[in-house]
């Protein structure tokens, strides 16, 4: 299941590419290191996403086997 960290993410990351592409294409450096940052920004909230999804299976699993006892 997708929570809302990876989501946001993956859409800041997206941002950050499409912000990198344009401060090339018309020669930004500001916008392309914006662009990059955002990246980055991007990559962090969806891998702090990742762990808690990682946390909320590992919670479940354990539930199941102490129901199970």
């Amino acid at each position: 299941m997708t929570n809302k960290d990876q989501i946001a993410g993956a859409v800041k990351t997206a941002l950050g590419k499409t912000q990198e592409a344009v401060g090339k294409a018309v020669d930004d450096t500001t916008l392309q290191a914006e662009g990059l940052e955002n990246q980055a920004k991007g990559t962090l909230q969806a891998r702090q996403g990742d762990a808690i999804e990682a946390v909320d299976q590992a919670v479940e699993v354990v539930k199941a086997v102490v129901a199970g006892l």
